[in-house]
């Protein structure tokens, strides 16, 4: 019992790692996109030239963003937009992640978002 709950844990750390590390990924890109744009800059030029050149920095924002880290069913039927009754059967199926504590579950986000998005295998709780 314990040792499931170890297992448990462990996972939704590296669940959490494996998110952090992407977000981090993320934001290196974007910083180092910015650092370009403000090396390659030069206005003056573009100006003498008669070309004002407008360059737009894509600050790609998650879609993911707004969803808490941990998610009750509740949050799974609302983003899935299906009835409560579907939205445990869904959970319980163990098509994803989940961890039961006491009579709740929850489902860690980057497990569910990797399901939904078809990038991992079945992971029962």
């Amino acid at each position: 019992m314990i040792q499931h709950q170890i297992n448990q844990v462990e996972q939704r750390i590296k669940n959490l790692q494996r998110s952090m590390n992407a977000e981090m990924d993320s934001m290196l890109s974007q910083l180092q996109h910015l650092k370009e744009l403000a090396t390659n800059a030069n206005p003056e030029a573009s100006v003498r030239r008669g070309q004002v050149k407008e360059q737009s920095v894509n600050m790609e924002t998650s879609v993911w963003e707004h969803i808490p880290e941990v998610l009750k069913v509740k949050d799974v039927q609302g983003i899935l937009k299906i009835g409560r009754n579907q939205a445990y059967m869904l959970v319980e199926s163990g098509q994803f992640h989940f961890i039961r504590i006491g009579r709740r579950l929850v489902v860690p986000k980057q497990g569910f978002i990797e399901w939904l998005e078809g990038n991992t295998s079945n992971n029962n709780g």
